[in-house]
């Protein structure tokens, strides 16, 4: 029990106990002013400390409580607390009233569900252990199994089927029940809310209280904590709790999420080394043949124990190895105690980590337009907090986390068009701009209005749209897991199904690659895309988007068959093969033209990859080779170009007429030779021919590749 008090940060047990007393003896009045601002009012009471039953009618006298309070129809009225000893009677009380003023349990839970475990909890304390004085004084592991007997002898359940998990992964999910778990929570609770030790000096930190030090999190995540319990060596586990701080509060691109993925990983390391070398209070002696061991380990357990569907055990021991790399390196560079001695160059090499496959286009996770069908066609059906939550990333292309982190002000209208403007978490942009149509907006629109009217200071105080207004969530927006689980349920509902017929499986971030893939395919550059998704390159972006649209492909290849013509030496057209030309060079040329090509007024600048033209200068594409036209100039390939060299001509010959009336015989001259080419061209591409200069360079490209 002392050691339990000095872990929570007691002297004694008076000044425990006089904790929970001074909390029971006093309420926060929560009152929402007109102006949706909050007013909080400190009414000391002796209430909760007098009585051992808390009756219905006391809470509707308490303003947050009138609401819940008048909408309770059932015929339990009283919270009974029958614990013998006085003391853990204070513990229970005491956590119910935390659980209730912060909102996490509502009134109807604590008055039906949650007394029946507190009522059990007691006569079993109250039967096999009546002379402890707090529940802290518990031995878990042992409690706990007598409280799992105890529950079965009273033919009390203690295992349930999951009925959401179950309908999700398509057989029979059991997990322990509400009553079975109840005294490990109890105990998890005492420790979490009567702790008097800063959120650093506990060995599980939770990011929600350690937002004061600018620690950030996503607030559509469910993971909370990080535990060091995991590590089982005292002193190496209070040198890593200081390196994760160090990492979080300088805030370098270390996020909570990636202080998760450390967790993860070095109390592996870390155990495993210990369990080598059982004296050891340090790493300073790590040698080569530890980590050659270590890697040995670490490949059967990626092999034993990621079974999920789609595990990757190479891309699990890589990031491992990179992890621990990575906090090796700098402890050894901040001359931590525990850091080895020797460099870790020599400790872990680059070869240890497995390479891994590339990616193939057919691995990239999409949403067809088979699904995309099916899912439009039902999405009435779809629960209606999901509904524009897919529509805003189906329309665009945002991380679910950025969408679950729009706010009231992200509808912006410029020049009578409509944007959403978020923050993007991942590459740390403020304020990113996308278009959006006026369906989305239209729905955006009303989504904020409801927020704004629903919303106060006490229950949405960072002004989301997809919020919680009660409850555990409460001012947190949707669980990003939530969503996915709904889509997937609703998937399971309407049939929906991949081309296969295979039950579709949803992912939130699919919505992305779509939009990524509708924009290239509806002609967009890659330079457009990149900055439309805020990725950090354009390689980012070519990674995953993927270019699937058969239709044009088809006409892009029928077009390239029918002949490709070049500029010459004197910039006169010329053919270049005879109408058969390899597919592997259409593949070059197609994907070059998605990739690299800008859409100018002379055709498509094949060179896009590498910036903006330095020769841009009136005409740009047709004289920046000194004074010739552009190598990388294709036109022809895509229908648009036609009417391009329609509009030149025409506004040419309207040039010459106008520099013969004014005598400008060097400008009637200069746009004669324009105008000869304009319609040289037009004559080529208007016969269904495509004109590009860089076939023999694409040819060498795919005999290279043979």
């Amino acid at each position: 029990m002392n050691n339990t008090l000095r872990t929570l940060g007691y002297h004694s047990i008076n000044d425990y106990n006089d904790k929970i007393i001074k909390i029971l003896s006093k309420y926060t009045k929560i009152t929402i002013n007109e102006d949706k601002t909050v007013t909080y009012t400190e009414v000391a009471t002796t209430y909760f400390l007098e009585n051992d039953k808390w009756h219905i009618a006391f809470f509707g006298n308490i303003e947050q409580f009138k609401e819940q309070v008048e909408n309770y129809k059932y015929s339990n009225k009283n919270i009974s607390f029958r614990f013998n000893n006085e003391n853990i009677n204070k513990e229970i009380k005491f956590i119910v009233y935390s659980k209730l003023f912060s909102d996490e349990w509502r009134l109807q839970s604590v008055l039906m569900t949650q007394i029946q475990h507190i009522t059990r909890l007691s006569e079993f304390i109250n039967e096999k252990y009546p002379n402890i004085n707090s529940i802290l004084e518990l031995d878990l592991e042992k409690a706990n199994i007598q409280w799992i007997d105890w529950l079965n002898s009273k033919d009390i359940k203690i295992m349930r089927k999951h009925n959401y998990h179950s309908k999700l992964i398509g057989k029979e999910y059991f997990v322990k029940t509400a009553t079975a778990k109840f005294l490990e929570n109890v105990l998890m609770w005492l420790n979490s809310l009567t702790g008097e030790r800063t959120e650093w000096e506990k060995d599980r930190w939770d990011v929600r209280n350690l937002e004061r030090y600018g620690i950030t999190y996503n607030k559509s995540d469910n993971h909370y904590y990080i535990k060091f319990s995991k590590i089982n060596n005292a002193k190496i586990r209070q040198q890593v709790k200081k390196y994760i701080k160090q990492r979080l509060i300088t805030n370098n691109k270390f996020s909570w999420g990636t202080a998760s993925s450390y967790l993860e990983s070095i109390p592996l390391f870390v155990n495993f080394i210990c369990k080598l070398e059982p004296t050891w209070n340090d790493l300073k002696d790590l040698e080569r043949h530890h980590i050659e061991k270590y890697i040995e380990w670490l490949n059967i357990y990626a092999k034993e124990k990621l079974t999920q569907k789609n595990a990757n055990p190479k891309r699990y021991i890589r990031n491992s190895l990179s992890i621990i790399q990575k906090f090796l390196s700098d402890i050894q560079i901040r001359e931590y105690d525990i850091a080895p001695t020797k460099n870790i160059r020599i400790l872990i090499f680059p070869e240890d980590k497995p390479k891994l496959r590339k990616k193939s286009n057919d691995q990239i996770d999409y949403v067809s337009d088979f699904v995309l069908e099916q899912l439009f066609d039902n999405i009435n059906n779809l629960h209606k907090e999901v509904v524009t939550v897919v529509y805003t990333m189906f329309k665009t292309g945002l991380r679910i986390s950025d969408v679950l982190g729009l706010k009231q002000d992200c509808l912006v209208k410029l020049n009578n068009e409509y944007w959403v403007e978020a923050d993007i978490e991942k590459t740390y942009v403020e304020g990113h701009r996308i278009p959006i149509d006026e369906e989305l907006a239209n729905m955006l629109a009303v989504l904020i209005d409801n927020a704004k009217t629903y919303s106060n200071e006490y229950n949405n105080s960072e002004n989301y749209i997809f919020v919680r207004y009660k409850g555990s969530r409460k001012g947190r927006p949707y669980s990003r897991t939530w969503v996915q689980n709904e889509l997937n349920l609703f998937a399971i509902d309407y049939n929906i199904t991949d081309e296969l017929g295979n039950k579709y499986h949803f992912k939130n971030h699919a919505f992305r690659h779509t939009y990524a893939i509708k924009m290239l395919n509806g002609g967009a550059d890659i330079v457009t895309v990149q900055e439309l998704l805020a990725h950090a390159s354009p390689e980012m972006t070519m990674r995953y988007a993927k270019l699937l649209d058969d239709t044009k492909r088809k006409i892009f290849n029928k077009v390239v068959k029918q002949g490709i013509f070049t500029f010459d030496e004197s910039d006169k057209l010329k053919e270049e093969n005879d109408g058969e030309i390899p597919s592997d060079i259409i593949d070059m040329l197609y994907t070059n033209h998605k990739l690299n090509a800008l859409d100018t007024p002379y055709g498509t600048c094949m060179q896009r990859k590498n910036g903006k033209c330095s020769f841009a200068k009136q005409p740009p594409c047709l004289t920046c080779n000194n004074g010739s036209p552009c190598k990388d100039l294709c036109v022809g390939a895509f229908e648009g170009d036609i009417d391009k060299y329609k509009i030149l001509i025409n506004s040419t010959k309207s040039m010459i007429e106008n520099a013969k009336m004014y005598n400008r015989t060097e400008m009637v001259s200069e746009n004669e030779e324009l105008l000869k080419l304009y319609e040289d061209i037009y004559s080529k591409i208007s016969t269904g021919s495509l004109i590009y200069s860089r076939i023999d360079k694409l040819k060498r490209k795919g005999e290279t590749n043979e």
